[in-house]
């Protein structure tokens, strides 16, 4: 008899603890449809805040370079320039590239006009077509369309301009404090070139 009481009681005491368990369920369940998705659309809204309104992104770090003179074989690093606070124009070219020879003397008067205020260099090596540039081509395009007047460098590997994610002639970029502040593909004419420089001095 004892036995069959103590049953009951326990039947009842397990029913009890599973209402319990079941009301505790739907109340949470009840919290998370209510709390839920507003809760969503906050954080959110908070992520877009912060992306559209706070957060900026650095400028692009450049690759390091360093690099053999085509002419007198002078070694130049970027370490020696694009970690200081002045800003370095770097050219990249094909000799036998129309537009790079069109370009020459927008850079010539680049050149003259900011030598004492920027770090300028002009980088070869890479191909057109079924040609690509010697050291000797490098040599050649500096003296015959520059008139010798900045450092023209070999890159032997032909890699570097597409580390910097050009793929056409000339393509220019300007670093400054070890940062991408400005980069393009294509001819620039004297007045576009030097109102970005300018923007940076």
């Amino acid at each position: 008899m004892a036995s069959k009481r103590r049953r009951k009681l326990q039947l009842k005491a397990s029913r009890s603890t599973d209402q319990k368990m079941q009301a505790r369920r739907d109340n949470f369940n009840e919290n998370l449809w209510r709390f839920g998705p507003p809760v969503i659309t906050l954080l959110v809204l908070l992520v877009v805040i912060f992306f559209v309104f706070i957060y900026e992104p650095g400028n692009p770090r450049p690759e390091e370079w360093t690099l053999e003179e085509a002419d007198t074989g002078v070694i130049y690093s970027s370490k020696d320039y694009y970690d200081g606070d002045q800003l370095t124009l770097v050219e990249f070219f094909q000799s036998q590239c129309g537009h790079c020879q069109n370009q020459a003397p927008v850079l010539k008067d680049i050149n003259a006009n900011y030598s004492s205020q920027i770090n300028m260099f002009s980088i070869g090596g890479y191909k057109l077509g079924s040609n690509t540039d010697s050291k000797s081509n490098v040599a050649s395009f500096k003296f015959q369309y520059h008139n010798s007047q900045w450092p023209h460098l070999y890159d032997p590997t032909g890699d570097l301009m597409s580390d910097y994610s050009f793929s056409s002639y000339p393509s220019m970029v300007l670093v400054k404090n070890n940062e991408i502040v400005y980069q393009h593909q294509g001819r620039l004419t004297y007045d576009q070139l030097s109102a970005e420089i300018d923007k940076h001095l």
